[in-house]
């Protein structure tokens, strides 16, 4: 982790030499410029939409003839380009890469067709009930107006982005004050630089856009939409979660998360909705912690009969977790879990670049997932039972779910 320094501007940049492979793994994060920064929901997705169609017919063709992967996407905060290929055509990479950063194809036939695309996608989501819910889920839980609709934007917003609206959302984001640089591969450190600033030099300062912050609402709630033809109830599900990234103990929250819902067979919510009653497939609570906002969500799917059975029974695993904690077998096997897994998520390049990009993101020093390992490692039972305690929030459990009666 360092920075480079071009046009006055420090810029982020996560560097990783791996010789295993001769390939070249380089993303480029525009940070504060998702979903939650839309002029016009669906505006951010729609310009990440733009950049997938190259700077003219040709771009994507001279790219797949050399094994050359590029895509951009949009998130709630982030904007990214990822672009992955062999070493020996990464200049020609950066070369077309430059030309779509500078000049992407904001066009009045390229913006109709993918208008026209993007309605379509919404129309066949209306029927997607997982995708229905958890929207539903978020309007409910945020009261602002960024929650409303998805990152897709809606029927309505997706109509009304202009070509001015793009190339606004263009100057406004794409520069280097809001940018992260992460590259690893066949590459010595000092021509990884000179690359990079090669790629950027022609990117315009610009200014950096504040982070923004949500609070879910105080109000416990229960929505139901029904739809006659589902032929199951979809239901989400999710509590505040008042911590930060920064905060020094927040390694017992992810063994406590751990135990009640994100482990799968043998967690709280699995055992009581699944294995004891038979209820659902599946089931899971897990730690949604993101710069903007953090959250405890889950899901379930059951009959429709049993929907009402279910959210109760989450209910009382909530409940009883926060009252009575864990037990010492639980924790022994979420030790276990979580700190004999770590060498997976650090197994290939693309994975520890992520994990290094998540580190700076969340304001954490670099190597800090790993000392946190230390931390879990000495952890005892009436330690982590007093941190579950003192989160009576997670007792403010909402509820939206889809199902065919109500």
């Amino acid at each position: 982790m360092q920075f480079l320094e071009l046009n006055q501007n420090k810029i982020p940049f996560i560097f990783e030499e791996n010789t295993d492979l001769p390939v070249v793994i380089l993303k480029l994060v525009f940070r504060n410029c998702g979903r939650s920064y839309d002029q016009i929901p669906g505006l951010a997705k729609m310009f990440s939409r733009i950049l997938n169609e190259g700077v003219d017919d040709k771009f994507f063709k001279d790219l797949e003839f050399k094994a050359i992967n590029l895509e951009a996407s949009s998130g709630f905060e982030s904007l990214e380009i990822n672009l992955s290929c062999l070493k020996e055509n990464f200049d020609f990479a950066l070369n077309n890469l430059e030309r779509l950063l500078l000049k992407p194809r904001i066009e009045d036939k390229i913006l109709e067709k993918l208008k026209i695309n993007t309605l379509g996608e919404l129309a066949s989501k209306n029927s997607d009930f997982d995708y229905l819910a958890k929207n539903l889920l978020n309007q409910e839980l945020f009261e602002c107006e960024e929650f409303q609709s998805p990152n897709d934007g809606d029927e309505k917003s997706i109509k009304t982005i202009s070509l001015k609206h793009l190339k606004d959302f263009h100057q406004s984001n794409i520069n280097l004050s809001n940018l992260v640089v992460v590259l690893g591969g066949d590459l010595k450190e000092q021509k990884a630089k000179e690359y990079i600033l090669k790629l950027l030099f022609k990117l315009p300062k610009g200014s950096l856009n504040i982070q923004k912050n949500y609070k879910l609402s105080q109000k416990t709630k229960d929505k139901i939409l029904v739809r006659k033809e589902s032929e199951q109830a979809y239901i989400y599900f999710a509590t505040p979660f008042f911590a930060s990234f920064k905060d020094e103990d927040l390694y017992l929250a992810k063994i406590a998360l751990f135990v009640l819902g994100q482990g799968g067979f043998g967690s709280r919510i699995m055992e009581e909705i699944r294995v004891k009653r038979g209820l659902a497939y599946s089931a899971y609570a897990m730690l949604d912690m993101n710069m903007s906002f953090s959250r405890v969500f889950g899901y379930l799917q059951t009959k429709n009969q049993s929907a009402k059975e279910a959210k109760q029974i989450v209910k009382e695993v909530f409940e009883n977790f926060v009252k009575e904690g864990i037990t010492q077998n639980e924790l022994d096997q979420a030790k276990n879990f979580l700190i004999g897994s770590t060498p997976l998520r650090y197994e290939s390049l693309s994975r520890r670049l992520s994990m290094a990009f998540n580190e700076f993101y969340q304001g954490l020093h670099y190597g800090y997932y790993k000392e946190e390992l230390k931390f879990m490692q000495k952890v005892k039972l009436n330690h982590i039972n007093n941190y579950i305690q003192k989160h009576q929030e997670l007792l403010s459990i909402s509820f939206a779910s889809i199902q065919n009666e109500n």
